[in-house]
């Protein structure tokens, strides 16, 4: 109602006050209304309205009179402009411009109700919406473009070979199939008239390169003769450069960064804070590219970035590492709305299948597969302290608070002895470069001292003799940390020195080393940060997926003491142990960690204060005598066993068929395969394959094909669809929104216990109050009892 009042009011000069006018004097907005924004518009983007030389208007022509004409500074038509009326879609005006544009000779449209515009190169494509109109410099250029194509943009490309070998950093390159294959898909998609694509290719495989090819191919068919670079830091905006002048070294690429401004080089290279302040008047117009790179493009789609990719009318093409969902779980709900965004904006969101599809798509398996990435072992180990936490002086310290606001020397040093521990069982012809993924400053500090003092005296002898340093020097320089305050504030140096020198052989990082970073020799990676992001775990994961022939780098292994592997369903190899006594504890859930309270002070517990021993290793007990074996060993073993024994043991084959077995048959078959070396019964089974139900027979049948397991997850749908299909008839609308929460937090890995209700996001919903009153206290934890009964069944 107040929207229609003010409609019809004017704004009085002296009071500055709305006064209501008589409607019948006010007069509906017709298409000279639109003209005179449209005129605005024209003169924001360069164009000069009054010389005619310019921009006529009313021109006629064989179809009828177009109501303005844009002209080249040879004063040759370039595009006519369709104006509308405000409640018009310009796009509904497109067939009667081109009919104009075509006796012009014009070979562009602009349709434009003043509010909504499209541009149209109807001979390329369908128009496409803008936010502003181009300069005729800009127009011009993109004019004498496509005079220098040999035909349509298809018969141009096919007239281009695409590159089979090419020298690159001094060497001869050979192009790997999948570079090939992107370059045709997006010359596919680029034929079809679309404008905007996505590339998933795994850290690694050459994103940089093959955009180079790309790049290469489309300024040769003269289809692009400008190019926008955006990456989200300027390191990253460097290497890029270094990649073009090398590669594209006939197309001058320009760095801009800070302050700095500059409208030269064919190749604009810089960060999107600092493109954001060049756009308008005096800088980047709307048409200044013909085609805008995204790289890491998942961080750039939203807020003011997106905006300010929104702004060029080009060619948009998004580059990415971050793997499809399918490829790790998905524990963060606005994590996956942003990927999804990023589907959207690059229009390859299949809503249908509620998927993205991107243009290309090359992934960290494939590139395993193809002998082009190497592959990597996961070595998952979980200490008491770090996931149970602990008390210190009357303060809680809960999982997410190592490292963030308190950290225990006995913590680390129990870690960092096992890292060693499992090195010496390796290769030992080399040192094998390390990074560790630190949460915090002052955690990195407490681990580089103790990495450099923990480091055993024969291995810092050796390592001194293979690098060729005094064993003095290897002492110091072992491990270094690596953050943005390293070396007062100027980290570079060290960064250099990690990658070019023998030492350090640990880089401790925070935030510096998890993205962007290429280092063909890293082999180990150590996961100390817990995260929630499945992006950010595979851009630490990416760190060590290069080969390296130098170092007869095929594969790398990650240190997992945080659980990260494991919350994302990393489907890794796991790292097979020697066999050892050891004393392991049930199988935890990972909680998420919480953010620091910021009025807590840093607490540094001292060595010998607070004991930590690891409750679960990647290992299971078996025999008599108590033998460590590596769960992944003990399955393939099982599975080998099986087949063998198929080929010859009756009661096997009976059970193959389906066939009950006698409690004689029974008790043979349980002494043939509880025997050494593996002693194989049904509890060890159970472990082995994380299946609290599973029988004999089941096991049996599964190592022959004819049994499936139900997943983790799929266990814990059906324990909640089970509940809740017992007590529908008393279960209300919020009762029902609260268990599907509760249910999710349960597949995320959290410990079910009624401190989390307390907790995000039911927190955010009043907390355990709020449940309580919803379901009554001593219902709630009922509810609580039977779900942990259910979920251990």
């Amino acid at each position: 109602m107040f929207a229609c009042w003010l409609a019809h009011c004017v704004v009085s000069h002296k009071t500055d006050r709305y006064i209501p006018v008589p409607i019948a004097t006010l007069k509906m907005p017709t298409e000279s209304d639109a003209r005179i924004v449209i005129d605005r518009l024209l003169r924001e983007a360069g164009w000069d309205i009054e010389n005619k030389a310019q921009v006529s208007t009313e021109e006629p022509s064989s179809k009828g009179r177009a109501d303005y004409l844009l002209r080249s500074s040879r004063s040759h038509p370039l595009a006519v402009v369709e104006a509308k009326n405000f409640s018009v879609d310009p796009y509904s005006g497109k067939e009667q411009a081109k009919a104009y544009a075509v006796s012009f000779n014009a070979p562009f449209v602009l349709l434009s109700n003043g509010h909504e515009h499209y541009f149209w190169d109807y001979a390329d494509g369908d128009a496409r919406a803008i936010v502003g109109f181009p300069t005729q410099v800009d127009l011009e250029r993109r004019a004498n473009s496509k005079l220098h194509r040999q035909g349509s943009i298809e018969e141009t490309l096919k007239g281009i070979p695409y590159p089979t070998r090419f020298r690159f950093k001094g060497e001869a390159v050979q192009s790997r199939p999948y570079q090939l294959w992107c370059l045709e898909e997006a010359d596919r998609a680029l034929i079809a008239g679309r404008r905007r694509m996505l590339f998933e290719m795994a850290t690694g495989t050459g994103k940089t390169l093959t955009i180079a090819m790309l790049m290469k191919r489309w300024f040769e068919a003269a289809i692009i003769s400008r190019v926008l670079f955006l990456a989200d830091r300027i390191e990253l905006a460097r290497q890029a450069k270094e990649t073009f002048d090398d590669y594209l070294h006939n197309w001058p690429s320009e760095l801009l960064y800070g302050g700095k401004k500059s409208l030269e080089g064919q190749i604009v290279v810089g960060t999107l804070d600092t493109i954001a302040g060049q756009l308008g008047v005096g800088g980047f117009g709307h048409a200044y590219f013909d085609l805008v790179i995204t790289d890491e493009c998942h961080r750039s789609i939203y807020n003011t970035h997106r905006a300010t990719l929104a702004h060029f009318d080009a060619i948009h093409v998004g580059l990415t590492a971050t793997p499809n969902p399918g490829e790790l779980r998905w524990v963060s709900e606005h994590e996956r709305q942003l990927v999804k965004s990023t589907y959207l904006f690059f229009d390859c969101w299949d809503s249908a299948a509620q998927e993205g599809k991107p243009t290309f798509r090359y992934s960290i398996q494939e590139g395993i597969n193809d002998n082009y990435l190497a592959n990597y072992k996961i070595y998952l180990a979980k200490s008491r302290l770090t996931f149970e936490g602990a008390t210190w002086e009357d303060e809680e310290i809960r999982y997410g608070d190592w490292g963030r606001t308190a950290e225990s020397e006995d913590r680390l040093k129990l870690i960092i002895d096992e890292y060693f521990k499992i090195e010496e069982e390796r290769r030992l012809d080399h040192p094998r470069k390390t990074i560790v993924f630190s949460v915090s400053e002052r955690q990195a500090a407490i681990l580089e001292r103790t990495f450099n003092q923990l480091l055993p005296d024969d291995v810092c002898l050796r390592i001194a003799g293979q690098v060729q340093r005094s064993p003095s020097q290897v002492r110091q320089d072992f491990a270094k940390k690596i953050t943005c305050y390293s070396n007062n504030g100027n980290p570079r140096p060290i960064v250099d020195q990690f990658k070019y020198d023998p030492l350090p052989i640990i880089a401790v990082s925070v935030d510096m080393l998890d993205t962007g970073y290429d280092h063909k020799e890293i082999e180990n990676l150590v996961m100390l940060r817990p995260t929630q992001s499945a992006i950010k775990y595979a851009q630490m994961r990416g760190r060590g997926s290069r080969l390296c022939p130098r170092i007869g780098k095929k594969e790398f292994l990650i240190f997992d003491f945080v659980g990260n592997s494991e919350l994302f369903n990393d489907r890794g190899k796991e790292y097979h142990r020697p066999r050892e006594k050891a004393t392991i504890h049930p199988k935890p859930r990972v909680s998420e960690p919480e953010p620091p309270d910021p009025r807590r002070h840093f607490v540094e517990i001292p060595r010998g204060s607070l004991e930590d021993e690891f409750r679960l290793r990647q290992t299971i007990i078996i025999g008599p005598e108590g033998l460590a074996v590596d769960r992944k060993t003990y399955q393939e073993k099982w599975a080998e066993k099986i087949k063998e024994m198929f080929a010859a043991d009756p009661a096997v084959k009976k059970i193959f068929a389906g066939e009950e077995l006698t409690e004689a048959e029974w008790e043979a078959l349980e002494r043939r395969l509880n025997s050494p070396e593996f002693y194989f019964e049904e509890r060890t089974l159970r472990k082995a394959f994380e299946q609290p139900t599973g029988s004999l027979t089941d096991f049996i049948r599964f190592a022959l094909g004819k049994h499936k397991f139900p997943t983790r997850e799929e266990r814990i749908e059906r324990v909640f669809d089970t509940w809740i299909a017992e007590h529908s008839n008393s279960i209300k609308p919020e009762q029902a929104q609260m268990l599907r929460l509760l249910k999710a937090r349960i597949l995320v890995g959290d410990k079910l216990e009624m401190k989390i209700f307390s907790e995000p996001p039911f927190s955010l919903w009043g907390g355990r109050a709020r449940m309580e009153q919803l379901f009554g206290r001593e219902a709630l934890m009922k509810i609580v009892e039977e779900f942990n009964s259910l979920l251990a069944a």
